[in-house]
């Protein structure tokens, strides 16, 4: 292939990077058609053993392409693609292809075709992967980046497409309690941010008679001195969790050196206002002032929790322990 044709055409598939999707990371930013391709790949390649029967190699390359139609369309997301869309995807590939010489243009041609048409085993599956990565994607970004319609659509996307095909059905199916999950967790969290709860770490807005007395809802410092309590929170970094009218509903402590750990301890919310996403309200918070830095913490009912935020078990008998690495 000369040089000319090779430039030419990566430069197409550059537009790839550049093009976004409505997904976003978990990072906070859309990706771009280019990362969802390549995490499609990866994705293909990973259960690639629970498919002997299948021709995976074709299946990777099928999930290559799949969407270089989007370096001349841009994404569109499935909830408002239309005949219209479609059509100017499909020429957009006619013209793709005929970018290239023999015999790459009639390759990639029955590439598009198979796609289109989904009736060989391999694009049936690479189609069933296409919509878990985005679902799986979806999970891994902040709830408050779903559209209203996502609520519903994250617990069907691809069901079709992976119905008939068992390990994909397994797959969906395990995806789909991640998702109740997240709604669940996030869910109501997103609620709670819009009804108007803070965290901060401003010690001015400390009430020290309701750290006591969220001290006192907990297992681990029920019986600790008022004292005790006090100290500990001067000496510590102190968070605290508020409603719109600045009633302290949640409490934690940081212990740091500030350069690179810090001790996570205390963490507690008002025992009639659980279940309600304030723990991640205040988590949020946490992560996003002292993320940056190693974390510690023991726990002995919390480990899910604190596994969203990137705590890993490392030991720990009657508590267990957990460690964060900084990002």
């Amino acid at each position: 292939m000369d040089y000319r044709t090779l430039s030419e055409f990566l430069a197409l598939a550059e537009k790839l990077k550049c093009y976004t999707r409505h997904s976003w990371t978990s990072g906070g930013r859309q990706e771009s058609v280019a990362e969802h391709t390549y995490r499609l790949c990866v994705f293909a390649w990973l259960v690639k053993e629970e498919f002997p029967q299948y021709d995976m190699d074709r299946v990777i390359r099928l999930c290559l392409f799949h969407d270089l139609g989007e370096a001349v369309t841009g994404d569109v997301p499935c909830f408002w693609k239309d005949e219209k869309d479609e059509r100017r995807e499909e020429e957009a590939l006619e013209k793709i292809a005929d970018m290239l010489p023999h015999p790459y243009n009639e390759e990639l041609q029955e590439i598009f075709r198979e796609i289109h048409k989904k009736q060989t085993p391999e694009s049936r599956l690479a189609c069933a992967l296409d919509k878990l990565e985005a679902v799986i994607q979806h999970n891994e970004a902040s709830i408050d980046t779903w559209l209203p319609l996502e609520y519903q659509l994250q617990l069907t996307h691809g069901q079709e497409q992976c119905r008939d095909i068992p390990y994909m059905k397994e797959l969906r199916d395990a995806i789909s309690r991640d998702v109740r999950d997240k709604i669940q967790r996030e869910g109501s969290r997103q609620d709670s941010v819009e009804a108007g709860y803070t965290a901060s770490s401003d010690r001015r807005k400390l009430n020290f008679k309701r750290v006591v007395e969220l001290m006192r809802q907990s297992y681990w410092a029920k019986d600790r001195s008022e004292e005790m309590i006090r100290k500990g929170m001067e000496q510590s970094k102190a968070y605290g969790l508020y409603d719109p009218d600045g009633y302290m509903a949640g409490y934690a402590r940081v212990i740091t050196d500030e350069v690179s750990m810090f001790y996570l301890c205390d963490v507690i919310i008002d025992e009639k206002l659980r279940r309600q996403g304030l723990g991640s309200i205040l988590m949020d918070k946490i992560i996003e002032e002292e993320g940056h830095l190693r974390g510690i913490l023991r726990t002995r009912d919390a480990v899910r929790f604190y596994e969203n935020y990137g705590y890993k078990v490392v030991g720990g008998e009657d508590k267990t322990l957990m460690i964060r690495e900084a990002r």
